[in-house]
């Protein structure tokens, strides 16, 4: 899942993430004016998990000061996506962090994050040579920082559904939650494929500094959330833009009652247009049809499908993605007025 906004506001200009933003670009086009001498400057400033290993253990020959790699090895990238990527989490999830840390706890966050990321991929493959580049341990430390602090807040991914493309809202409990699954299997299954000296995604910084970052931001001094004053949003409107329990809630109900329709309004394509046709062409179209099946049969028993121009037309699935439309709104309205109508009795 691709994110492309979320929904909290800062109530500051977040100058530190802005920063850090900028400082890894200017070091990665740093990196591509090297050229030939690149990779000594990587092997010089990334993290080598032998050398610090050896540093932590004081072997003979080691330096202390290959542990500055831990820190400068968070503003290297391998490439444009790399760095892309990067940045696209860090500039949508850390104002939001910065906003209730303050500016200067997070930039100590975000640099111990870092560290930590970083040494929890030493500590799982202590002998490999490969060095180590990349912010993604410590921004994986901001994604555990927003999850426990904005659990309801809602994410607006972009969604693979079968052969098309979907933006959703996405509570970002389970955005970023499933984002730490997949990073929690690729790190074990790395553990059992690769050898010492194998290079790829630095999957345990990942899980290290996700788990660091939900911790430390458990702990930490930070600003309150701000107070819901506003008054003139109707019920629904304050559950939907609510961060916390009532934002999870609302936030769920509403992305199963739309990912629901989705599916369904691409199944009356298909259908329309033809499946024995469509599955020459796209292959899932008919596990499409399977999938969606259950989710439509009970509608057939009110109303038939008919045919236009020799193409059929499922009403029963125009009818059932009404009801489960309907029925996301109801929730909804449901869910807001058990939240909200002892604090805004007049809406009731």
């Amino acid at each position: 899942m691709l994110p492309l906004k979320d929904s909290p506001r800062t109530l500051g200009t977040p100058w530190v993430n802005l920063a850090l933003i900028a400082a890894n670009v200017l070091v990665f086009l740093y990196e591509l004016a090297l050229g030939p001498r690149l990779g000594a400057f990587l092997n010089r400033w990334a993290v080598v998990p032998a050398q610090i290993t050896a540093a932590l253990h004081g072997a003979p020959g080691a330096h202390p000061s290959v542990l500055i790699t831990l820190v400068t090895a968070a503003f290297l990238h391998g490439g444009w996506l790399h760095l892309g990527g990067n940045m696209l989490f860090l500039w949508i999830f850390g104002d939001n962090v910065e906003d209730r840390l303050g500016h200067g706890r997070y930039l100590c966050f975000y640099l111990a994050s870092g560290i930590v990321a970083n040494l929890a991929q030493v500590a799982m493959s202590p002998t490999s040579a490969v060095p180590a580049i990349g912010a993604s341990g410590a921004i994986a430390g901001v994604l555990g920082a927003y999850v426990v602090t904005y659990p309801g807040a809602s994410v607006s991914v972009v969604v693979p559904i079968f052969f098309l493309f979907t933006v959703v809202d996405v509570p970002a409990l389970i955005m970023i939650g499933l984002w730490f699954v997949s990073q929690l299997f690729s790190g074990v299954a790395a553990l059992q494929a690769s050898t010492a000296d194998a290079g790829g995604v630095a999957w345990w910084a990942h899980v290290g500094g996700f788990l660091f970052g939900m911790l430390l931001m458990t702990l930490m001094p930070k600003a309150p959330p701000p107070p819901l004053t506003r008054w003139s949003l109707s019920p629904q409107q304050r559950a939907r833009e609510d961060t916390g329990l009532v934002g999870l809630v609302v936030g769920t109900v509403s992305l199963a009652s739309q990912l629901a329709q989705f599916v369904i309004l691409i199944r009356i394509v298909v259908v329309f247009v033809g499946v024995r046709f469509l599955t020459q062409i796209i292959p899932l179209s008919a596990k499409l049809i399977a999938f969606t099946t259950p989710f439509v049969r009970p509608f057939a028993l009110f109303v038939p499908p008919i045919r236009i121009a020799g193409h059929v037309v499922e009403l029963y699935s125009i009818l059932a993605m009404a009801v489960y439309y309907l029925v996301g709104v109801g929730l909804v309205w449901a869910i807001a007025r058990l939240a909200y109508q002892r604090r805004a009795p007049g809406y009731w």
